[in-house]
């Protein structure tokens, strides 16, 4: 189980409840501390906040506005990894736009979920 009392290594903009859920659990499964957040400001002071190694952003997100988020994130900031539906490119355009670190569709985060996080 995750020690509540260490700043969590992952932060996950995730409004999706079956994604969400499904990153924390994995986190906890394998001693991943993962906060989870709902919007761009909330990833924002998580990660300013405490020691972050990976910000993680489901680009589907309601109101995400990935240039905004960039440009909020501390310097250094952590790997931001986006995810996107592989039919909607509009999004990985908009991350990779942004300066997003890595983006890769759903799916694939889904299938190698606990390699993202590690």
């Amino acid at each position: 189980m995750t020690d509540s009392s260490t700043a969590p290594a992952i932060v996950a903009l995730c409004s999706d409840l079956f994604f969400a859920s499904e990153i924390q659990g994995t986190g906890e499964l394998h001693e991943i501390a993962v906060r989870l957040v709902d919007t761009d400001q909330e990833a924002i002071e998580a990660v300013s906040s405490n020691p972050t190694r990976l910000l993680v952003v489901d680009l589907r997100n309601p109101g995400l506005d990935c240039g905004q988020l960039i440009a909020g994130l501390p310097v250094p900031r952590p790997h931001v990894l986006g995810f996107y539906p592989h039919v909607q490119t509009e999004y990985l355009e908009a991350a990779q736009s942004a300066g997003f670190d890595e983006v890769v569709t759903r799916g694939r985060f889904s299938t190698d979920l606990i390699k993202f996080l590690s």
